[in-house]
């Protein structure tokens, strides 16, 4: 994480969907272990980091007020993402999952 400025403080939250067995046996189940959080100097962007993503996909919402929500791109394991900043401020971060 350091690489990309963002140290452990920044961490909103820590989300794990399901365990993988309930992944592998409901097709519209989606197991994520992935961390959401903001940066920035507002702490108004999101950002998205997963290690094992079993049936789907996740991204990070940007929790806005008074602006729409912004997202980052759709992920897979072992994978990174991070998007803009809301225009005003960001409420949290949440991560949200697809199914394949």
């Amino acid at each position: 994480m350091a690489a990309v400025g963002i140290s452990a403080a920044a961490l909103t939250s820590v989300v794990a969907a399901v365990p993988a067995q309930a992944a592998q046996a409901r097709p519209d189940t989606v197991y994520a272990d992935c961390t959401v959080g903001d940066y920035g100097k507002n702490h108004d962007g999101v950002w998205i980091s997963c290690g094992d993503v079993v049936g789907g996909q996740a991204r990070g919402r940007a929790d806005c007020k008074a602006a729409p929500d912004i997202y980052t791109d759709w992920v897979g394991a072992w994978t990174y993402a991070q998007n803009g900043f809301c225009w005003f401020s960001m409420r949290g971060a949440v991560m949200e999952t697809r199914a394949h």
